[in-house]
């Protein structure tokens, strides 16, 4: 998918990505250098390493910077030392997009306290903590834009994911509580809710035998997210455009959710 995203107006911004080595992270990370914004990767500790250095080639040959801070987003100090870093390197921290993320998958009356525990620090913990530490840096600057990447499965419920279901839903209602304690300094959380979406590590399950038609009744547009589906809306709540949408969850969930 060839799109033009210069449109959007990030040229000078320094944006983190969480997560960005492959699928949704790796999408939003090439659109917002696309947009004109310096791209703070935040990789796993042992991330796929050919993946992060074809991404940073893709990003460099459009012009922009990278910084690679190997993150782990469950390690609240990490966290800290990531933002912390990028405002170091690059004067500031324009965007933060919270896209890690990690569930566990299966019935919930076999869920352990482990899983339930893992699903918990990387995708809700880690987010409050990340939007935190990007507000203290945010808010003495003037401002800036956090987007976090929550699901539809926030609300409409799914078997096998009852964890991941209400950790997405927390990071909802989190995302719509930091606005408003932050929208007048300048600082505003939004939440981009995609559903079902082809990546490397989902596309073995989409492959099973009647999933896409299942899937295809679920949405009334016909079929599920490719990664790139995702990035126009995170980079409208990146950019001026989107001044006033304040602690929104936009669903790009090719309308699942208006069942």
């Amino acid at each position: 998918m060839s799109v033009n995203y210069a449109g959007f107006g990030l040229d000078g911004k320094v944006a983190i990505v969480t997560g960005p080595s492959q699928g949704i992270g790796r999408a939003i990370a090439v659109g917002l250098a696309k947009a004109g914004a310096d791209v703070v990767l935040a990789p796993r500790p042992n991330h796929d390493r050919a993946a992060i250095e074809s991404l940073t080639e893709e990003i460099h040959a459009l012009g922009r910077r990278t910084l690679l801070v190997s993150t782990d987003v469950t390690q609240v100090e990490q966290v800290r030392a990531m933002v912390t870093t990028a405002n170091n390197t690059f004067g500031r921290v324009d965007i933060l997009i919270n896209n890690a993320g990690w569930t566990c998958t299966g019935p919930a009356i076999d869920a352990t306290e482990e899983d339930y525990d893992a699903t918990m620090a990387a995708t809700t913990k880690s987010v409050f903590f990340a939007c935190q530490a990007a507000a203290r840096v945010m808010i003495p600057q003037g401002g800036g834009r956090i987007i976090n990447i929550g699901s539809n499965f926030a609300i409409s419920a799914f078997k096998t994911r009852a964890i991941y279901g209400g950790a997405k839903a927390a990071v909802h209602q989190l995302s719509r509580a930091l606005s408003l304690e932050w929208a007048r300094d300048n600082v505003v959380v939004n939440v981009v809710a995609p559903c079902i979406t082809e990546t490397e590590s989902r596309r073995a399950i989409l492959e099973r035998p009647g999933y896409k038609e299942w899937v295809a009744e679920k949405l009334p547009i016909g079929r599920w997210n490719q990664p790139e589906d995702v990035v126009g809306a995170v980079l409208f709540l990146c950019s001026d455009m989107a001044r006033q949408v304040v602690g929104h969850v936009l669903y790009v969930d090719g309308g699942w959710t208006i069942h």
